[in-house]
C-alpha cells in the first residue's frame, strides 16, 4: 500500500510523536512517505520531528511551491492508496485538492488529534478519534465512517541498571535530596495544560519536606511561573527535554492537571514507566484511567488537585494493564480502517 501522511507542524509534541511512530511502523511493510513543512524545529525548544523518523520513510519538505503546492504535486502524480492528513493545516490543505477534484478517488483519511472541525476535515472519507470523547462530538453524518484508534506507548527499554543511573544523575543535577519523593509532571507551559493550577494545589496541599514537585517542558508561560509568587520551596522548572519518554524512570508520581487533554500520551507513558498517577477527569484521561476513577480528579479544581497530590503521595510503583496500548495493534486496526475506503 503506498500511504501519504501529511503533517504542517513546526514543534515536536503529542501528535508529531505519534506521526513519527505511525510512519516507521507502517514503513516496515508499506511505501510510506510524510510531507512536512520546509522547517519543522520548535524556535523555543529545537524540538524537531526530524530527529525521530525512520530512514525507510520517504520525506517530503514543503519548497518554492509551498506546503500546498507540494501537496498538489505528490497527490496528482503519487499514485497514492490513501491520503492520512494530521492537523487543522493540512487537512483544510488536503480538503481543498479533494474539493478541486485533485486528489480524485483517493481516500482521504484525517486523525483528530484535537477537537473536531468541519472546515478542516468537511471534504475527509474517514475520520480517526483518538479518545471517546471525540467520536460523541462527531456530527452524525460521520456514521459508520469513524472509529475510535487510541493513541500508544512503546515500552521503555531502559534495564534496572539504567533507571538508577538516570534517576540519580536527574536528582544531582537538579540538588533533589536521593530519598525524596519526586512528583512530575510534563507538557507545554500553555494555559490549558493548568500548571498555574497546579503550583496552587502544590502549595495548598501541604506535602511533606521530603516531597519534590518538577515541571518538565518549556513555554510562553514558564517565565510567568518560575518568577511569579506561586513558584514555591521543593519546585524545579527542568525545562524542555529531549529524553522523554524515559526521563519518566527518574521519578516517583506523575500529576497531568489539563483542562483539556485530548489524549493524554504523556499520561499513559508515565503510567508505563510504572508510576502512580494523578490526572483530570477531562478528554482522553477518561478512557485511559476509566477503570482507575481514584486517580481522577476535577478539571480546574485547586481543591480536588491538592487532595489528589495527598494521595499521590502515598502511592508506590505500580504495574499498569497497558495491553490495549500496543502500537502494532493500533497500526492494524489503521491500516484496517484505510481498506475500508480503497
Amino acid at each position: 500500500m503506498k500511504i501519504l501522511h501529511c503533517l504542517s507542524t513546526r514543534e515536536f509534541a503529542g501528535t508529531e510523536r505519534h506521526v513519527a511512530e505511525l510512519t516507521a511502523f507502517q514503513a516496515r511493510s508499506h511505501d510510506v512517505t510524510l510531507l512536512l513543512e520546509s522547517q519543522t524545529a520548535d524556535f523555543r525548544t529545537g524540538g524537531d520531528i526530524a530527529h525521530h523518523l525512520a530512514p525507510a520513510v520517504r520525506v517530503v519538505r514543503a519548497d518554492w511551491r509551498g506546503y500546498l503546492g507540494c501537496m498538489a504535486g505528490l497527490v496528482w502524480c503519487g499514485s497514492f492508496d490513501v491520503v492520512h492528513t494530521h492537523l487543522g493545516q493540512a487537512s483544510i490543505r488536503a480538503g481543498a485538492l479533494k474539493k478541486a477534484g485533485i486528489a480524485g478517488k483517493t481516500p482521504l483519511i484525517g486523525t483528530l488529534h484535537n477537537a473536531y472541525h468541519g472546515r478542516s476535515y468537511g471534504a475527509h472519507d474517514g475520520l480517526i478519534c483518538i479518545a471517546q470523547w471525540q467520536q460523541d462530538s462527531l456530527p452524525t453524518r460521520w456514521i459508520g465512517r469513524n472509529a475510535v484508534i487510541s493513541n500508544w506507548t512503546i515500552p521503555s527499554r531502559l534495564d534496572a541498571v539504567q533507571r538508577a543511573v538516570l534517576r540519580n544523575t536527574f536528582r544531582n543535577v537538579h540538588h533533589i535530596p536521593q530519598d525524596a519523593f519526586v512528583i512530575c509532571t510534563m507538557g507545554r507551559l500553555v494555559p490549558e495544560k493548568r500548571f498555574d493550577l497546579l503550583l496552587q494545589a502544590w502549595k495548598q496541599a501541604g506535602l511533606s519536606a521530603d516531597t519534590w514537585l518538577v515541571l518538565i517542558g518549556d513555554g510562553p508561560e514558564r517565565s510567568c511561573l518560575e518568577q511569579g509568587h506561586l513558584a514555591r520551596d521543593r519546585v524545579i522548572f527542568a525545562g524542555y527535554r529531549t529524553d522523554a519518554p524515559a526521563v519518566f524512570a527518574a521519578f516517583d508520581g506523575f500529576v497531568l492537571p489539563s483542562s483539556r487533554e485530548p489524549f493524554g500520551l504523556v499520561l499513559l507513558e508515565a503510567m508505563a514507566a510504572g508510576l502512580p498517577v494523578c490526572a483530570t477527569a477531562a478528554g482522553g484521561a477518561l478512557d485511559i484511567l476509566g477503570n482507575d476513577p481514584a486517580c481522577l480528579v476535577q478539571p480546574d479544581d485547586v481543591e480536588a488537585l491538592s487532595i489528589g497530590l495527598r494521595r499521590l503521595r502515598q502511592q508506590s510503583a505500580q504495574v499498569w494493564d497497558l495491553s490495549a496500548y500496543g502500537l502494532a495493534n493500533q497500526a492494524r486496526k489503521t491500516e484496517q480502517f484505510y481498506k475500508r475506503f480503497l
